[in-house]
């Protein structure tokens, strides 16, 4: 048999997710050309030329591996697609670890939110869109910036919510650079109210910590064991077969067009 026959095609050669593909061999298989597969699209460099080239060469759905920062004039000029599942892989903001967080929560709003960010200078941005994309899913709503600084070395900014049963939820974001060379960077969360989620996500120390307290004590979700890239796949390829519309994208543009327009303030 064909080994292409026996799981869904995949075009990559990322070794994270060569691996991926052999951990789910039931499911998928290897493919050397984008038409009628899943494209894995790394996230360095200009990755959304290579989001558009891969639709262009007929797959069935793309894979954003860890994008990098989008720079502004390439999130303001271009047109995304939205005739294709698109799944974004965020390490820092896995959707699984999310639900847990906000199941956890078991709908009790958060009434104020604080993110803090640190990385080296070049991958401060990413991080700081990371934060803000956890803060969106703990207010359960879009953020809105209402004042800011950026500076040198970080930045600060209050931005709000309107909350599932209104009013504002305020939101503050610090975010600071941090020595050293590592691409990745640490996010600390706080969601407060009647219930209290506390987030950590250090990518150099691979520490992911959710914990919520409640007036029954304290609960730390269970910790994830499948790599980001294999969350990443096996959600591109539910994609792919059940036809449901993914909103990767867009969330991630929105989180994006909110870290420039700290730039702007």
């Amino acid at each position: 048999m064909n080994p292409a026959d026996r799981g869904f095609g995949v075009c990559t050669a990322l070794p994270a997710y060569v691996a991926a593909v052999a951990e789910l061999r039931l499911s998928a298989a290897l493919r050397n050309d984008f038409s009628g597969a899943v494209a894995v699209v790394p996230g360095s460099g200009d990755w959304w030329q290579g989001m558009l080239a891969a639709r262009a060469g007929g797959a069935a759905a793309v894979l954003i591996a860890d994008p990098e920062m989008l720079p502004q004039e390439a999130l303001e000029s271009n047109a995304w697609p939205t005739d294709l599942p698109v799944i974004v892989e965020r390490p820092r903001l896995r959707p699984d670890v999310v639900a847990d967080a906000v199941r956890a929560r078991r709908g009790s709003p958060a009434r104020i939110v604080t993110v803090e960010c640190a990385a080296p200078a070049l991958g401060l941005d990413a991080v700081i869109r990371d934060g803000l994309g956890w803060a969106r899913f703990l207010v359960q709503g879009s953020l809105t910036l209402r004042s800011g600084t950026a500076a040198a070395h970080g930045s600060i900014a209050l931005l709000d919510s309107a909350g599932p049963a209104g009013g504002s939820i305020p939101t503050t974001l610090a975010g600071a650079e941090a020595g050293g060379l590592h691409s990745g960077g640490l996010l600390q969360l706080l969601a407060l109210g009647e219930v209290r989620t506390e987030v950590t996500v250090d990518q150099l120390a691979g520490l992911t910590r959710v914990e919520t307290s409640t007036e029954d004590g304290l609960l730390r979700a269970p910790e994830r064991f499948e790599s980001s890239a294999r969350l990443a796949l096996r959600r591109a390829l539910v994609a792919c077969s059940s036809g449901r519309p993914v909103t990767d994208l867009d969330d991630l543009l929105e989180d994006t067009a909110l870290t420039w327009a700290l730039h702007g303030t």
